[in-house]
């Protein structure tokens, strides 16, 4: 048996560095909720369970508790990431689409002190076009006094003309170690675009590949779709190309700055973490402009519904989070989200799961060959190091 000997002053140095205040304290602590989908409709039973509720009244309450709790003395929370659906695709049945999104913004903008950042969700762009959203989501980001330069939903086209076409993806960092993304995944969708558009046309001839027939209404189901392909519905889309390299270019810079990032989107990526018919139509792809990199720590998402959670082969995690659509008044849906140097903290409130995962085994990319694989059909590492709580 070989014995090693370690020098005292290094002995000392390690027990500093693992009590040192850098890993005691947050970088940063923020909120996170998912699928408000509000609506001035009645109490009713979820179509696709039957065991579940719809409180779409009762969401803006929940909404409330939530900042509620966020705001209270000694808190550290100092913005919250909204992941989609904010209001439901009811609404534009009653022609109650601009007043429910109103009405369910002002319950964000009065809570200014802690900014909300947005992404976009299926059910906004049942009710409105990409235009029209882009609009109300930058009116409502004025009046929290976010600036301009980071949620700017907007950009000129390339021969000058006036502001034109909206973009719905964007970044930002709280702190210069972390930088949050948002994805727009119905980039490329038949939702919120005009039949005409080159990006509905795409998609839709993706539907019509999967389904074989162009009925819009039915391109909203399984069908005769198997195994991960039940992800090609209508509710779900694809970010586009143009949207993959910003990213590609987004990550590399956060590389070089030293910066860990988490992005966020409302449809999952992992196929562990959610329902297949949850998935982005190009989730690979995406999941390998993170394999490039090695400052991606968590893609975080809602749209499913409920908890799920993914750790794949290059330690990226993978979160989706409960709806509060589905929360009962009695209880609560979010999360108070802390990350630390070493870990990330999630802490869930109400039927919301907690996490605390470690982010020491995070893959140093930059000289592994395979960087740019992921293999689908096989099952990522068990996540042994991460303790969930029920």
């Amino acid at each position: 048996m070989q014995v090693v000997f370690i020098p005292q002053h290094l002995v000392v140095l390690f027990i500093m560095a693992v009590d040192s205040q850098v890993f005691k304290d947050p970088v940063v602590t923020f909120g996170v909720l998912t699928d408000v989908q509000y609506a001035d409709h009645d109490d009713q039973i979820a179509a696709y369970d039957p065991s579940k509720t719809r409180f779409y009244r009762g969401s803006l309450g929940q909404v409330d508790d939530a900042f509620n709790y966020w705001e209270k003395p000694g808190s550290k929370v100092k913005f919250v990431l909204q992941l989609g659906d904010i209001i439901d695709g009811l609404n534009r049945f009653n022609g109650g689409s601009y007043t429910s999104l109103r009405r369910t913004l002002s319950h964000f903008e009065k809570h200014s002190s802690i900014p909300t950042f947005h992404t976009v969700g299926n059910h906004e762009l049942y009710n409105f076009n990409r235009k029209e959203l882009a609009t109300l989501f930058y009116e409502s980001v004025i009046k929290i006094d976010i600036p301009q330069e980071i949620f700017s939903p907007f950009k000129p086209l390339k021969d000058n003309r006036p502001i034109s076409s909206p973009v719905l993806y964007y970044k930002f960092s709280p702190v210069p170690e972390l930088k949050c993304i948002s994805l727009d995944c119905f980039d490329i969708s038949v939702l919120g675009y005009d039949s005409q558009h080159p990006n509905y046309i795409e998609a839709s001839k993706v539907l019509y590949s999967k389904h074989g027939h162009e009925i819009f209404d039915d391109w909203d189901c399984d069908g005769p779709l198997t195994g991960l392909d039940v992800r090609f519905q209508q509710m779900n889309g694809a970010v586009s190309r143009e949207q993959l390299a910003w990213l590609d270019q987004e990550l590399k810079e956060s590389d070089d700055l030293g910066q860990k990032v988490i992005v966020f989107g409302h449809v999952s990526l992992h196929p562990e973490s959610s329902d297949w018919s949850c998935l982005l139509w190009n989730y690979d792809e995406v999941m390998k402009i993170f394999h490039l990199h090695k400052c991606v720590i968590a893609y975080f998402s809602g749209h499913t519904h409920k908890s799920g959670y993914a750790l794949d082969s290059h330690g990226i995690s993978y979160i989706a989070f409960s709806g509060i659509l589905e929360a009962p008044p009695d209880t609560s849906a979010f999360a108070t989200v802390s990350y630390y140097q070493d870990r990330l903290e999630v802490h869930g409130h109400g039927i919301e799961r907690s996490y605390n995962i470690p982010l020491q085994g995070l893959r140093d990319v930059a000289n592994d060959d395979n960087d740019a694989t992921i293999d689908t059909e096989v099952e990522p590492p068990p996540p042994t190091t991460v303790k969930v709580e029920v």
